[in-house]
């Protein structure tokens, strides 16, 4: 039963608004379902969708426009809690800002004359990624890389506008059906996002002492109850892509606190041995361990370098242009993820740092088969395989198998490859003081499928020089095997590889290029 506000007629429920005044009608009494009323005077109530701890969801019709629409409601036992009614407001106001395909649109949010808090938003008609993990377990590389990427950007442009999410999960991923049938992300629930630099306490904590977010997925630094910006989320992003890869959290344990215990002690569990039934992209292990290290100053610094570098080493085409919104960031730089001390500081210290791979450590080797190129980053605060040389691994990643066993001898140390890298070799002098600028070029800028005799030969030269230093002898070895590698011969690669990391033991990257992939 309804009755008008206004006139006090009383009407049954199918009638929306009184016929003597054309006020909106009000349920006779307070309902629990309230299916068939109409809020805040434009929003006629169809059905229930589902309930939570602060409140109700219906899907409704806006009673003039027709558009479908989902309505919050919150619990009517909770609009006299500041928290409760705080976290409303954040959902409404932040998600409101942002206007991106993969982010669920906020329409309208207040309060009505009878005090019903609601929060009007776009509806989706599809299903959580939890009750498709549920329901299919992992999904394939190349539909998880799809889902991953649209999260990614949904994620940049909250980044761009300031806004940190800080519970994403699959719970808070919906996925519909676009064209063709393919997957479309939603991002959801805002609720307990903030925006960067809104407050200098650190992460809020709820009056029960428990840290907000979801504790399977929240970063160390989040369960630590410390000051989380957007690297927090990336974390909690790359969490969520390993659970669709393998249908399992790199940090398995019998109970959520051992769960998050792990995750502050120990080392996520690598892809093969979470599946190892699945050949999986050559480096997308190494670039999901760069975003799931435990300090964030350690992972990459913006999504977006997250979402490139699994976009390449995967293979996966990127969203068209016109899909990507104005708020979206087109460099690290842009996205103002750091309080103004530390992004100096940041900054500061890459310009002082050479751009060259050796002088700074490596972060992540890609291996492939057959044309097994070794792409190296930098760890210099972005954390972040460098695009240049990352792309080179895109095309060997379409026919990527497991790895061969290294095989063959290996030649005298001093000359691995046992002969001239070419037939025409040249003899023109080189300048030793120029050795590491030219190395840095070749490996860097020129090294290629089609460049690599042309790289190796060049490099070869450095590396017969008397005068070049014992480092810069050791780079052009390293430079030489990645030329190898792109022509195919594993051998002399890991020949090459092997002699650089014995003449500078000291560099990490060498080392790692040699066990990743010649052992």
């Amino acid at each position: 039963m309804k009755i008008c506000p206004v006139c006090a007629t009383e009407y049954p429920d199918d009638i929306k608004f009184c016929q003597n005044d054309g006020t909106t009608l009000r349920a006779a009494a307070p309902a629990a379902n309230l299916v068939g009323q109409v809020v805040a005077d434009r929003y006629h109530v169809v059905k229930k969708l589902g309930e939570g701890g602060m409140g109700q969801v219906y899907l409704a019709e806006h009673v003039k426009m027709g558009r479908r629409s989902a309505i919050k409601l919150m619990n009517p036992s909770m609009v006299h809690d500041p928290d409760a009614v705080a976290r409303f407001n954040r959902e409404a106001a932040n998600a409101s800002r942002i206007t991106h395909p993969n982010v669920c649109a906020i329409y309208d949010f207040g309060e009505t004359p009878d005090g019903m808090i609601y929060l009007a938003m776009e509806f989706i008609e599809g299903e959580p990624l939890t009750a498709i993990l549920e329901r299919d377990g992992a999904l394939g590389t190349a539909r998880a890389v799809q889902i991953f990427l649209q999260v990614a950007d949904a994620l940049q442009a909250a980044h761009d506008l300031g806004i940190v999410h800080r519970d994403l999960k699959p719970d808070n991923i919906m996925i519909s059906r676009g064209k063709g049938g393919r997957d479309l992300v939603k991002v959801v629930d805002f609720g307990i996002a903030k925006a960067v630099g809104g407050d200098d306490a650190g992460q809020k904590v709820t009056k029960t002492g428990l840290v907000v977010g979801t504790p399977e997925f929240m970063s160390p630094e989040q369960l630590s109850g410390d000051k989380v910006d957007g690297r927090s989320d990336l974390y909690a992003l790359a969490l969520v892509f390993f659970r669709m890869l393998t249908g399992k959290l790199p940090f398995e344990a019998n109970t959520v606190q051992e769960t998050m215990i792990k995750r502050l002690t120990d080392e996520p569990t690598k892809l093969a041995t979470a599946r190892p039934d699945v050949v999986f992209p050559t480096g997308l292990q190494e670039v999901l361990a760069t975003a799931l290290t435990r300090s964030p100053v350690d992972r990459y610094q913006t999504v977006a370098k997250f979402a490139e570098n699994v976009a390449t080493v995967t293979g996966a085409g990127r969203p068209a242009a016109a899909a990507i919104p104005r708020t979206r960031a087109d460099s690290d730089a842009e996205t103002q993820l750091l309080d103004g001390a530390a992004a100096q500081a940041t900054a500061a210290k890459v310009r002082k740092r050479s751009v060259v791979p050796i002088a700074v450590g490596a972060v992540v080797v890609l291996g492939a088969v057959g044309a097994g190129i070794a792409v190296l980053g930098r760890k210099d605060g972005t954390g972040a395989v460098r695009s240049d040389t990352a792309n080179r691994a895109a095309a060997a990643n379409t026919t990527a198998t497991k790895r061969p066993a290294p095989g063959g001898s290996r030649g005298p140390l001093g000359d691995p490859h046992g002969g001239n890298p070419t037939a025409t070799r040249t003899a023109t002098p080189v300048d030793p003081a120029k050795a590491q600028d030219a190395l840095d070029d070749l490996f860097l800028v020129k090294l290629g499928p089609t460049t690599a005799r042309m790289v190796l030969d060049s490099a070869r030269r450095f590396y017969d020089a008397a005068a070049v230093s014992v480092e810069n002898r050791a780079y052009a070895a390293f430079v030489i095997g990645n030329a190898y590698s792109n022509l195919s011969d594993r051998r002399r690669f890991c020949d090459w590889v092997d002699s650089a990391r014995t003449r500078n033991p000291g560099k990490v990257m060498y080392q790692t290029a040699y066990q990743g992939q010649c052992q």
